[in-house]
């Protein structure tokens, strides 16, 4: 992958990264990354594919069992949230509990401006700015704001502090179209001004076409796609080449949706047979169920229908009369 600019050094890199929760079972296998400055990449793949998994060891949430051949995150091998300039958007911060047994702080009866007063107070002019941006109010009482609006707050108080590399894990999905669209536009203005980078996981592609610059996919057979970026990217580009009746109204999702499908093609065999609607009923052409594999059947009330695929069959004695 070509960076932006060859002669600044990348954001992330990383060579023959492999991981494992426990030893008989590899859910990262030797992945390479690259990231450049500047850039806003899309992290895509399916459910169990590794994405989160990849994200907590990029910001040292994830810090054990890593076995790599070279491992940077911007000039630092040992990456850690609100240190050397990395912030990290994701569920296991959404989960913390620091200091309140028990309690999430962003539920108490407090005020957002009093929330780490102490780093609102430091970084004044980006909270001002973030403020401005997430459409906050500072006298919200969190016990009281809704769930989107305590994810304004949260963004918030991340991203108080200058990134050089920001990491989101569908962090964004509470927020509504009008605040996501100005998030993405000041982190785009962060990655301009800064030569900052971030890496943005997601399954909802709306906004994205007009944000990213690169896109990435996590493979099921838990190796990282090259980091591809859009304006070069084939695949991508002949979606937006499509007319008609075939026009995408978000290339992103097509793109996406188009990869994942032959993901589960090639690896059907990671599915057992219980487990393999995917393939059965996404991927199953309409011709091959209209060739017998409807089934009819009665219910207890009397009613009757056609139920499709193979699972259907197994089960039709079962669940049906």
């Amino acid at each position: 992958m070509e960076l932006i600019n060859e002669k600044e050094a990348p954001i992330v890199k990383i060579t023959n990264l492999s991981f494992s929760y426990e030893k008989k079972k590899e859910n990262i296998t030797g992945l390479n990354c690259i990231i450049p400055p500047n850039a806003k990449v899309i992290l895509a793949g399916a459910n169990g594919a590794g994405k989160s998994t990849l994200l907590r060891i990029l910001t040292g949430q994830i810090f054990l069992n890593l076995e790599y051949d070279e491992f940077d995150i911007n000039g630092n091998a040992k990456p850690n949230d609100q240190h050397n300039g990395v912030a990290y958007l994701g569920g296991q911060w959404n989960r913390r509990r620091s200091g309140f047994e028990g309690i999430c702080p962003y539920t108490m009866d407090i005020a957002a401006g009093d929330m780490m007063a102490k780093w609102q107070k430091e970084f004044l002019e980006r909270r001002n700015e973030l403020v401005r941006v997430l459409g906050i109010n500072l006298n919200w009482r969190m016990h009281e704001c809704s769930d989107g609006q305590r994810k304004k707050v949260r963004i918030m108080i991340k991203l108080l502090r200058p990134f050089t590399f920001c990491v989101i894990d569908e962090f964004a999905a509470d927020l509504d179209i009008f605040s996501r669209t100005r998030l993405f536009d000041y982190l785009t203005s962060e990655c301009k001004k800064r030569g900052a980078s971030v890496i943005y996981c997601t399954h909802i592609f709306d906004q994205t076409d007009n944000w990213a610059s690169h896109v990435a996919f996590m493979r099921l057979d838990k190796t990282l796609s090259p980091i591809h970026h859009l304006k070069t990217y084939k695949p991508y580009q002949e979606i937006l080449a499509r007319t008609g009746e075939n026009r995408s109204m978000c290339p992103m999702h097509t793109l996406v949706f188009e990869e994942l499908e032959r993901q589960y093609k090639a690896h059907s065999s990671l599915f057992s047979e219980d487990n393999n609607c995917l393939v059965d009923i996404i991927m199953d052409t309409q011709g091959k169920e209209h060739e017998g594999n409807h089934h009819e059947f009665v219910n207890q009330e009397g009613q009757s229908g056609w139920v499709d695929g193979r699972l259907a069959r197994k089960y039709h004695s079962s669940i049906f009369r």
